[in-house]
């Protein structure tokens, strides 16, 4: 789809705002991470009065018959609600959906800016101390276990999937695997695509993914690039001060998460959880992983995502973004530690 001018963003603002709205700026968000895998754009836009906000457009939503495929705006919105009323889960304040495409051409979504920046740019700054670190794992293994276990469902599958009444985790999560599958070997993606169907026809006889019983929110694709916390990367030393006293405070998650691609699932899928740290386990509560089964299942949804990431770069033409290679990389090393890893 084309860039939002400053005269659409400037409808849109003053609708919504119910007047006047100067806008002061204008900028297209460059995502990283796995959230950067969605047809969305998120744009930056600050009014006169200082006030700031995401924008995030779409192009306007078609059917599609493709197993798997990421949320519209319209959803995005429902979950968000979903985390407001029933978490303590920090997100952004939502002002306004419309997808009629009645003042610009394409469906919206405008929400707050939140406050600081991405966590990844923190890590990566230097000037986040040891405990500051750890702290923030503690945090977000938290926030993860609010979401898993306050915002459930009754059925399994993408937030489209509604309709289908799939009750089974292991017959909602296999056909998007296999859809998966199909798309990548079409497109080229160099995977030992006989020996893994072998391989997924003795998880399904062994029942692998059929040990979660309940359908929780799963993000999917959260991570340190779409949480955002209290921090200022201009100036010198660790935030909140100088010395040991700055070292002991605590630094806010202030949005955490990414929505684009969650769906109600298996706790495990959780992108965060592949490799997680000590202290996001400690935060979560306790490990997800104690049986050897469950380590098998980890690998098919390390699988999941680095297929996920190919396919959605093919369909975006982003087949560039630093993150193809990193997912061609685990989807071989998944592939083969999936032909010996036990089901049971």
């Amino acid at each position: 789809m084309s860039t939002v001018t400053e005269e659409e963003a400037r409808r849109i603002l003053e609708r919504h705002r119910g007047g006047s709205a100067p806008i002061a700026e204008l900028q297209e968000v460059t995502r990283g991470g796995f959230d950067a895998f969605t047809p969305t754009k998120v744009y930056t836009l600050r009014t006169d009065d200082g006030t700031s906000y995401l924008l995030k457009v779409t192009p306007s939503a078609s059917a599609t018959s493709i197993p798997y495929h990421v949320n519209t705006l319209a959803t995005e919105h429902t979950l968000l609600g979903l985390l407001s009323s029933q978490t303590d889960i920090p997100t952004p304040t939502v002002h306004a959906l419309d997808t009629s495409e009645s003042i610009v051409p394409y469906p919206y979504l405008l929400l707050s800016h939140p406050h600081g920046v991405p966590l990844s740019h923190a890590r990566t700054s230097g000037k986040l101390s040891a405990r500051q670190l750890a702290m923030l794992d503690l945090r977000t293994g938290a926030y993860l276990k609010q979401l898993h276990s306050r915002v459930q469902n009754d059925w399994f599958g993408l937030p489209s999937q509604e309709k289908d009444e799939l009750y089974s985790w292991q017959e909602a999560f296999t056909p998007l695997l296999e859809g998966l599958l199909d798309e990548a070997h079409r497109a080229g993606v160099e995977l030992p695509y006989a020996d893994l169907r072998v391989c997924l026809s003795r998880a399904i006889g062994f029942f692998l993914f059929d040990d979660c019983e309940v359908p929780s929110l799963v993000s999917f694709t959260s991570d340190d690039h779409s949480t955002f916390v209290d921090f200022e990367l201009e100036g010198e030393g660790t935030p909140g001060g100088e010395g040991a006293e700055a070292d002991e405070e605590e630094v806010r998650i202030t949005s955490f998460g990414a929505f684009g691609h969650a769906l109600w699932g298996d706790p495990l899928l959780e992108t965060l959880l592949m490799d997680p740290s000590a202290g996001l386990i400690e935060g979560y509560g306790g490990p997800l992983i104690v049986f050897a089964r469950q380590k098998t299942k980890r690998l098919w949804y390390s699988l999941f995502l680095a297929l996920m990431v190919l396919v959605q770069a093919k369909r975006m033409e982003a087949e560039e973004h630093e993150k193809v290679q990193w997912a061609r990389e685990l989807a071989e090393r998944s592939a083969a530690a999936l032909r010996d890893a036990p089901c049971y």
